[in-house]
């Protein structure tokens, strides 16, 4: 059986010709790491697969798909990288030893194939000693548009709050967040109704609400906006954002589906990529998030 293209990607990584000691570097344990290696029978489990991008500081989604991600701010940053270099008189060689990343690495965040994560950008601005938003200028960024939501405040939450039933359907929102970046545990308490009119709300029937957390999915979704999901579409379609079950709580991504991994994408080119693994998970997705209230 051919090797799987992750472990070609793998193959191609300094040290990587040295099982063993590619592994200790790494922090792996190889002799799981070997098996995994000779089946060839698909790519290594989520947290190996971290691991190598941590200890390499790569970016985690090019290592699970092959596939760059090119944007115009990665382009931005990785111009300001090149031209700083080149002002300080370091060959891509000398920057690279001075961060402690491999060559190949750091031409492609000059190259601005690869988001760059928070970590590495202060490790690249302290380096270069210049403050990191120096890195992160840019012109200004486009409004995306969602849809707008009303909130309904009620003076009990024991009950559904009285409404025109040809006009709008309450939705139960949580008293808990859903995440945006990094997951936290969702509560089942209601905290409140959103109202959504029923143009919007179709013949969807099965809906929730909750809050956003962080900013992985900025612009589009800030902390503190409230989403509806679609526990009943969890059809996976490109550019549209899923609620995930992942980590015992919510998070929200465009995700895509890679052999037996769930590949959840962040639209803040400064958030990680996360995996899931749905061997061990094989039921993660909660449903699409179909709109949200935003705060202005």
């Amino acid at each position: 059986m051919p090797k799987t293209q992750v472990w070609e990607r793998i193959g191609s990584l300094p040290g990587s010709n040295n099982l063993a000691e590619f592994c200790r570097n790494v922090g792996l344990d190889y002799e799981k790491f070997k098996k995994s290696h000779k089946r060839n029978n698909g790519p290594p489990d989520s947290i190996t697969l971290d691991k190598i991008a941590r200890h390499f500081r790569l970016d985690l989604g090019w290592l699970i798909t092959g596939i760059t991600s090119s944007s115009s701010l990665n382009q931005k940053i990785g111009k300001k990288l090149k031209r700083v270099r080149k002002k300080n008189g370091w060959s891509l060689e000398e920057m690279s030893r001075r961060i402690s990343i491999f060559p190949q690495v750091l031409q492609n965040y000059e190259n601005g194939n690869w988001p760059i994560s928070p970590d590495l950008l202060n490790d690249l601005a302290k380096t270069m000693n210049i403050p990191p938003n120096e890195l992160l200028k840019e012109g200004d960024t486009q409004t995306v548009q969602v849809p707008e939501l009303k909130i309904y405040q009620p003076t009990s939450i024991a009950g559904t709050p009285a409404i025109k039933g040809e006009d709008y359907i309450s939705i139960p929102l949580t008293d808990s967040s859903i995440a945006a970046g990094q997951p936290i545990i969702q509560e089942n308490n209601i905290e409140d109704y959103v109202l959504l009119h029923i143009r919007a709300a179709g013949k969807k029937k099965n809906l929730v609400a909750s809050r956003v957390d962080g900013d992985s999915m900025e612009p589009m979704l800030h902390s503190g906006d409230i989403v509806v999901i679609d526990r009943d579409d969890k059809n996976v379609i490109k550019k549209r954002i899923f609620a995930i079950f992942y980590d015992e709580g919510l998070t929200a991504k465009y995700i895509e589906f890679q052999q037996n991994l769930l590949i959840l994408r962040p639209i803040n080119p400064n958030s990680q990529v996360q995996i899931i693994n749905l061997n061990e998970h094989p039921d993660p997705i909660v449903g699409r998030v179909i709109g949200a209230w935003k705060e202005l």
